[in-house]
């Protein structure tokens, strides 16, 4: 003989389904724009797409990470950060 599903678990179970569907929501609102950036620093070259918001997040976003890749410590990264960049397409999606 099964028990009645109590109170507090269908409120669980209702508080768990709505979290999900606003993870869901913000996670689908993002990648408004992508954006691929190509950085060259020192004879290294790393080129990579982000999506983002807002185009300048995306390019600012993609610029950062991409320095991360080829530069080795703070300084470098900071020099890398102030390099235009060797490319940039960016699209809306």
């Amino acid at each position: 003989m099964s028990r009645p599903i109590s109170k507090a678990t269908i409120a669980a179970i209702a508080f768990a389904v709505l979290l999900l569907a606003l993870i869901l929501y913000q996670t689908l609102a993002l990648g408004e724009y992508a954006c691929e950036v190509c950085m060259e620093f020192e004879g290294r070259t790393k080129c990579l797409t982000v999506k983002a918001e807002d185009e300048q997040q995306a390019m600012q976003t993609a610029k950062d990470n991409a320095c991360s890749f080829i530069t080795n410590g703070r300084a470098e990264g900071f020099r890398c950060s102030q390099t235009p960049p060797a490319s940039i397409r960016c699209q809306p999606l």
